[in-house]
């Protein structure tokens, strides 16, 4: 870092840590809460706010995001029709709606479910979360992440019993308010877990009522043995916004997370997956896509540790970058000594539909075991001349045709999410982005 640079982020670094002795000042946390702060903040200052050097942001400039104050927002006013206008349909009764990372009761309803909530202050009387969360916390290397649990207050945990199966998805729909002044951050903290042979369908959606704020998010999944999850994120935020998720996923024996993250973009997201493929046949399906235009900017960090023999993991991800906007991914599979016989997969393709657009790809593989299946790829392309060639032979405008094969390029991996709702809502919004 240059000498401005590093000053620059040393003042930010020490606003945060005065702003973190006020906010323990003034909320008093419970004793379990506390410790989990003050380890967290702990943990921010080994790790510092990071520069485009940073192994963790290669391509991610963090600027924007580090150097405003962090002024905290919590549970504003949001009209009911707004919640409407974001909850799927055949969720209405399956819905946990969080107002500026604040769980809302009254705008929520899960009488169609058999979940159950509590608070995360609540569920740290339990021996195994309380050890989880103490652990992740001291060992957190994603600094975004430290921020949102040195600031815990409101967290929300799902505890999805045993054998348990809903036939309809769970929504969580994550509000952020905005400012018309100055941003404003939201930290957003959900756990879930789930009991032996217990199923859910989760859909996570991040929309804004205005702009102007960064939402700083972290979910826990913790999938028990014989347990599955069929889980979609969609990124809606406003486009004047910012956004940060951390998803870590923890799978047991023969265990399933199957995800899909859809992406708008804005000023700057970012999501981070770290999943951990811990016992024997634990199996991970991850597809990302994302369509962006403008400025946006979409970065997906991927850390997947397979730990155990016998597991499976298999990565796509496809994105359409036009104009000035960004993507990158970087994902590392890391097959640890004597997690033998692994099958992992991993394919990212970008779409480029401006020179001046970019697309960053880092995919990496790390063996340390001797009979293992492991591949990767990326690819980087403009429309193929050949293709667009044949549809206009049919009759179809050049205009029309681009449109159709880019939105194919996407729809693609759109059509592979398992929520029917889902899938239409991004087509009519997301590949909308596509049309001239």
């Amino acid at each position: 870092m240059t000498t401005t640079a590093a000053e620059s982020t040393d003042q930010a670094e020490s606003a945060l840590l005065d702003q973190h002795k006020q906010f323990l000042s003034e909320t008093q946390p419970a004793a379990d809460i506390l410790a989990l702060n003050e380890s967290a903040i702990q943990r921010f200052e080994v790790l510092k706010f990071p520069y485009r050097k940073h192994e963790m942001y290669t391509f991610v400039n963090t600027k924007d995001i580090t150097a405003a104050p962090y002024v905290f927002s919590y549970g504003a006013s949001v009209a009911e029709d707004f919640i409407k206008k974001h909850v799927y349909p055949g969720c209405e009764k399956s819905v946990l709606v969080l107002v500026d990372g604040v769980y809302r009761e009254n705008l929520s309803d899960i009488s169609g479910t058999s979940v159950r909530l509590m608070p995360i202050v609540e569920a740290l009387s339990q021996a195994d979360i309380k050890s989880y969360l103490e652990s992740t916390v001291a060992n957190e290397n994603d600094v975004f992440a430290c921020i949102n649990s040195a600031f815990l207050n409101h967290g929300l945990m799902i505890d999805v019993p045993e054998k348990t199966q809903s036939e309809s998805p769970l929504q969580i729909l994550h509000v952020s308010t905005g400012s018309p002044a100055g941003k404003v951050t939201t930290l957003p903290r959900v756990l879930v877990r789930l009991g032996v042979m217990a199923e859910l369908k989760l859909i996570v959606k991040y929309a804004g009522v205005q702009g102007n704020y960064f939402v700083n998010s972290v979910l826990d999944v913790l999938v028990g043995e014989d347990a599955g999850v069929a889980f979609t994120q969609i990124q809606q935020d406003n486009g004047d916004a910012w956004h940060c998720s951390k998803n870590r996923i923890v799978l047991d024996r023969n265990s399933r997370f199957h995800a899909s993250n859809a992406s708008y973009g804005n000023k700057l997201t970012r999501h981070h997956y770290e999943v951990h493929l811990k016992e024997t046949g634990a199996e991970l399906w991850l597809n990302g896509v994302s369509v962006l235009t403008d400025e946006e900017q979409v970065h997906n960090f991927v850390r997947i540790h397979h730990a155990a023999p016998h597991c499976v993991s298999n990565q796509q991800f496809k994105n359409i970058v036009d104009d000035h906007s960004r993507s990158s991914i970087d994902g590392t599979v890391i097959v640890n000594e004597g997690a033998q016989l692994t099958v992992s997969d991993q394919l990212i393709n970008n779409l480029m539909l401006s020179d001046n657009a970019h697309a960053d790809n880092k995919p990496n593989l790390m063996i340390f075991a001797d009979d293992v299946k492991c591949t990767h790829g990326a690819t980087i392309g403009q429309i193929n001349e050949d293709q667009l060639f044949y549809l206009k032979t049919r009759g179809l405008s050049t205009k029309i045709a681009k449109e159709l094969l880019t939105k194919s390029f996407a729809d693609s991996l759109i059509q592979t999410i398992a929520f029917p709702a889902v899938v239409e809502d991004l087509e009519n919004t997301l590949l909308k982005k596509l049309e001239s």
